[in-house]
């Protein structure tokens, strides 16, 4: 058996976002000792290794595994507040290592779309504006709305996700991984609003390979690229001026160009300050407009644009199932996770993960052979 892999315990911890003395005092240990484990200058029982597995969701030979290439900073991009705390972000990141691990395993056994974002560097708001045209120009979108944001990001060779148990302050956060993924917290978010965080992930994917984000200067440039790319400025800016009467606003035009572009008022104020159509003062005008009409948060409208659902992770999992004989509890086995975490993660309900029942990939692949 491999040795035990602290890295390991401190990536399952962190998924569950518990601190080293919160699960202490859970197992009856030190948060020393379990530091001195995790960074490798301690050995572990059996017995303790099978209370820690239980404990944390996963099978004990999860400890055993080779740790592989973690997800760096540089490659996690998050939509959320600037001041998102560490642990949180800590959280997300070990989230994440286990969904692009599941990811790894559909890679295996189904061909999924060729991931075709391609690269630009954001030096100018100009730049930016033509790698979101680029972008529209490579997978033939043309200049008008987009129905379905999520489904463009697919076809573009990303996964796309709801993920359970995101912090409330996080919007989104995507992976540059060899398959990007984008993890969306959908807990009391618009359509609009998810929409806006799947363009500003492919904005950061586009934009940032190799770069730490998190700042104001990338925060900006991802969400200038998710204004382009879902308001593109030929089309709108003729548009846009529907949401002008006189010098004054008209919010019954907003409203309209708000059901037809699937964005919010707040942020087609935002493209039409940003195109030069509306004035500083038109623009924080309606700013304290939805702020009085206590739209702020929520939009009148939001009810009107239904929530997007990713498909292609379930339908991939559904094929794997179904055609290849391939379940979701042998895909946790694979990763050494129990099937209750597995499910949960990937917000599939609860699945009974009888060992009788369950057949490993490793047996699969050498009936296959």
């Amino acid at each position: 058996m491999n040795e035990f892999n602290g890295a390991k315990l401190r990536l399952i911890r962190q998924f569950h976002n518990l601190s080293l003395a919160d699960l202490g005092l859970s197992a009856n240990i030190s948060k020393q000792f379990l530091s001195r484990l995790e960074n490798g200058g301690e050995g572990i029982s059996t017995p303790l290794a099978d209370d820690l597995a239980e404990r944390l969701g996963v099978l004990p030979e999860f400890f055993f595994m080779p740790g592989g290439s973690p997800i760096s900073e540089e490659q996690c991009h998050f939509r959320s507040n600037l001041t998102t705390k560490v642990t949180l972000r800590q959280n997300a990141r070990a989230r994440g290592e286990i969904l692009n691990q599941v990811i790894g395993v559909l890679d295996q056994h189904l061909q999924l779309p060729t991931y075709g974002i391609e690269g630009s560097e954001p030096d100018s708001a100009e730049a930016i504006e033509v790698a979101a045209t680029r972008f529209r120009d490579t997978f033939g979108l043309g200049r008008g709305p987009l129905s379905s944001m999520t489904r463009v990001a697919e076809n573009a060779g990303a996964i796309v996700i709801n993920v359970a148990g995101l912090a409330p302050d996080i919007d989104a956060i995507s992976f540059a991984t060899a398959r990007p993924l984008i993890a969306l917290n959908t807990d009391n978010r618009s359509g609009c609003r998810q929409r806006f965080g799947v363009a500003h992930e492919l904005g950061h994917l586009a934009l940032h390979t190799g770069v730490l984000t998190g700042d104001r200067l990338t925060e900006n440039q991802a969400n200038r690229f998710a204004s382009a790319l879902l308001l593109p400025r030929t089309t709108f800016a003729s548009e846009c001026r529907m949401a002008i009467r006189g010098t004054r606003l008209n919010w019954q035009g907003l409203s309209e160009l708000k059901l037809r572009w699937k964005v919010s008022k707040a942020a087609l104020i935002f493209r039409g300050r940003q195109l030069g159509i509306l004035s500083e003062d038109q623009a924080r005008s309606g700013y304290i407009g939805l702020k009085r009409h206590g739209e702020a948060i929520q939009e009148k409208e939001d009810a009107m644009v239904p929530a997007e659902q990713p498909d292609l992770l379930n339908d991939s999992l559904e094929v794997l199932n179904h055609e290849l004989g391939i379940p979701l509890a042998a895909i946790a086995r694979e990763l050494r996770v129990t099937t209750y975490l597995l499910s949960d993660l990937l917000q599939r309900g609860r699945i009974s993960m009888e060992a009788s029942n369950v057949v490993s990939l490793d047996q699969l692949r050498r009936n296959s052979i």
